[in-house]
């Protein structure tokens, strides 16, 4: 592997244009053919080791910082990947390092920009003049979202106010609403939150000038409880300059509609009629999110019943029923995101000629079923720690091809690299698996 791609190239001022941090993509197709059941047959993997398939090199997270880039720059590691044996690129663009400088001709290209879309246009022809692969973030940073997404769209989370009254208490005041919010119910309970609490719904339309007038013969101690649908705040963690906004509610359809509408189409018109091998998807990390604005409709439709008077069971134990209501909250939750998030995306990818490529966990809530709804599954793994998620991922998918991110902070070493790649292949390239699977 050429040293410079671990390196910062300097632009005027010693300024870093593009800095490329490793990913490790392991593609477990299968170095050699292996007969099942066959011990033999292992013989035959170094040889496999030794001319590596080109689907089966490892791939780069490329990181646009800025973006700013420059054509001979991008040629130039393109170039020194090809030549190190790397086998491709995941464009990521990202955050500046620079401000500006018109003076010495540094310049920040908003994300989306006609430049922009010409340097992209421009490393995805010599990509294929290379033979590589070449792979695309849909977005920038992550999660998904960007200006583009108005608050009504943005990952949306229930706020759940807890007010004490003393038993004079004729009337409280209702909480402060802030954009993007509405209330949902609220409770009256008897004393404190614990095993079997008694709740009972209060009336809102007892609002009356910003307070809630409490009914005659409630308990003579205890407190409200106020469920408000609400939103994250979460805004896009890494965006590049014009990508700044709101993360999108991956459990909205129309919020994810409006990304692909908006970005991800914008981004295709850079590749013509060679699409990118795959977009991508970086693992969920959508804290907080846990509603959308129709979760109460969706809840009553699939389950069956109303949420609504039972809203207290998901912050506190209102007895038997307890676990039942958060398994469905959950279960609606899930299915949300199959429908309207994981599956809108894949219909995209085919419609456009290429592969939906995702690290399918984290938050919002997806399962271990999830990755049957992607093309290429995806997986995480810290270069000092062991983690679970490429075991996860591994047995979530259809195919056995898995891709395991590995590298990921620049402060790796060629040594730890090479001891964290061992430890992967240990852990999921095992004589057991090279036995029972043929080459893809």
């Amino acid at each position: 592997m050429h040293r410079e791609l671990l390196q910062p190239h300097r632009g005027p001022r010693n300024r870093p244009l593009i800095w490329n941090c490793v990913l490790l993509v392991l593609l477990f197709c299968g170095i050699a053919p292996v007969v099942s059941g066959q011990d033999d047959g292992l013989k035959s993997v170094p040889a496999g080791f030794k001319d590596v398939p080109a689907d089966c090199r490892i791939i780069v997270r490329w990181w646009w910082f800025g973006p700013s880039v420059t054509k001979p720059e991008l040629e130039r590691e393109l170039r020194a990947m090809k030549e190190g044996g790397i086998g491709g690129v995941e464009v990521q663009p990202v955050y500046p390092q620079a401000l500006d400088d018109p003076e010495h001709g540094f310049h920040n290209f908003p994300y989306l920009s006609d430049e922009f879309i010409e340097d992209l246009r421009f490393a995805a022809g010599k990509a294929h003049e290379l033979g590589l692969r070449i792979d695309l973030t849909l977005g920038s940073g992550w999660p998904f979202g960007g200006p583009h997404i108005p608050i009504q769209q943005a990952a949306g989370k229930l706020r759940v106010v807890s007010v004490s009254i003393s038993p004079e208490v004729r009337s409280i005041p209702v909480p402060s609403i802030e954009a993007g919010e509405n209330i949902l119910a609220a409770f009256v309970t008897s004393g404190e939150a614990k095993s079997g609490a008694k709740t009972a719904a209060l009336d809102l339309s007892e609002i009356r000038n910003g307070r809630l007038y409490l009914p005659d013969g409630r308990a003579p101690a205890g407190g409200v409880l106020w469920f408000i649908a609400s939103r994250t705040g979460m805004m896009v963690k890494r965006a590049a300059v014009g990508a700044e906004g709101f993360v999108l509610d991956h459990f909205d359809r129309a919020a994810i509609e409006n990304h692909l509408s908006t970005v991800g189409d914008r981004l295709m018109q850079a590749f013509g009629n060679g699409a990118p091998y795959a977009v991508f998807s970086d693992s969920l990390e959508v804290y907080d999110s846990d509603w959308t604005g129709d979760l109460l409709q969706e809840f009553r439709q699939r389950r069956g019943y109303d949420l609504t008077p039972y809203l207290p069971a998901l912050v506190q134990d209102i007895g038997p029923k307890t676990s039942d209501i958060r398994r469905d909250w959950g279960r609606t939750l899930t299915e949300l995101i199959d429908e309207h998030y994981l599956t809108p995306v894949r219909e995209w990818a085919a419609q456009h000629k290429t592969r939906f490529r995702s690290q399918t966990y984290g938050i919002p809530a997806v399962t271990l079923a999830n990755n049957a709804l992607v093309d290429l599954r995806g997986a995480f793994s810290r270069h000092t720690l062991p983690r679970t998620s490429s075991i996860w991922g591994r047995i979530g998918a259809s195919l056995f091809l898995v891709l395991v991110e590995v590298f990921t902070w620049i402060s790796c070493t060629r040594g730890r690299m090479k001891k964290r790649r061992d430890f992967i292949q240990a852990r999921l390239f095992t004589k057991k698996h090279l036995a029972s699977r043929r080459r893809c």
